[in-house]
């Protein structure tokens, strides 16, 4: 009969429909690691890239790079320690997803994202970085060479067009800089208000003999707009005042025994 076609055709059909299904289910059930370094790469615009991958997209893991931008091989610097992962599927049917990121020493705890729709939410973690992993970005980092650790601590974060509330603060502990003997030159902290954009933030030192102290703005766009001070403690000895006189003199304009500390616009 015409537009019927032949039984022995639609067996063939159905076969061909079949193995393409299995296919692509096999396909994206062993969708390699390497995916989710190509993606992050592309989103940081090269700044953050996963090497030595190893596993698949849901079930994974990788060293993270910190890097330029460029091609220098000498601007990179990495993590010790591989990141792991883990991406529940079923999620993903209803336009959602859901990822679990672990690192043995960089991360406190689990940190979970969950997301869709535009939407992002990040659990509660704080990540802990050496801070020497910062000059893999380049300038002025590699310049500076800073020591110590990095840590930044959320109570949980939730991004929706471009806008994002919670808490969210970051230290600088046992802090240097290959710019001058001392070390360390002291423990900071940086806190913002759990809103963006408009987002303010304070800097303040807890110890050391270099103090560092401002406040800012972070406007639309990520543009931030900072003043603030560098200068040695009063307490701080003369011989000591004498080595941080270099790191000083590049933080900012100098005015007097201090300088000044200005970003943005």
């Amino acid at each position: 009969m015409p537009g019927v076609a032949p039984a022995g055709a639609k067996v063939w059909l159905a076969a061909a429909a079949g193995g393409l299904l299995a296919i692509l289910a096999t396909v994206v059930t062993l969708a390699p690691a390497q995916w989710a370094g190509m993606a992050l790469e592309r989103a940081s615009g090269g700044r953050i890239e996963l090497a030595e991958t190893s596993g698949t997209i849901w079930n994974g893991s990788a060293t993270v790079v910190l890097a330029s931008g460029g091609t220098r091989q000498d601007a990179r610097a990495s993590l010790p320690d591989p990141l792991s992962w883990h991406l529940s599927a079923w999620p993903l049917l209803a336009g959602t997803f859901e990822l679990t990121l672990q690192h043995p020493s960089a991360l406190s705890e689990p940190l979970r994202l969950r997301g869709g729709a535009g939407r992002l939410q990040i659990g509660s973690a704080t990540l802990r970085l050496p801070a020497a992993m910062l000059a893999g970005l380049g300038a002025p980092w590699n310049t500076v060479r800073p020591g110590g650790v990095l840590s930044v601590r959320t109570e949980g974060l939730e991004l929706q067009q471009g806008r994002w509330r919670g808490s969210l603060s970051a230290e600088w502990e046992y802090a240097s800089s290959a710019l001058t003997p001392v070390s360390p030159i002291g423990h900071y902290r940086l806190q913002t208000d759990g809103q963006y954009p408009g987002t303010r933030v304070e800097l303040q030192t807890i110890s050391g003999p270099l103090e560092l102290t401002g406040s800012g703005t972070i406007r639309e766009g990520g543009r931030l707009r900072f003043e603030g001070i560098a200068r040695a403690l009063a307490a701080t000895d003369a011989a000591t005042k004498t080595q941080l006189t270099g790191l000083i003199s590049l933080l900012g304009r100098r005015e007097g025994d201090a300088a000044i500390l200005s970003f943005g616009s």
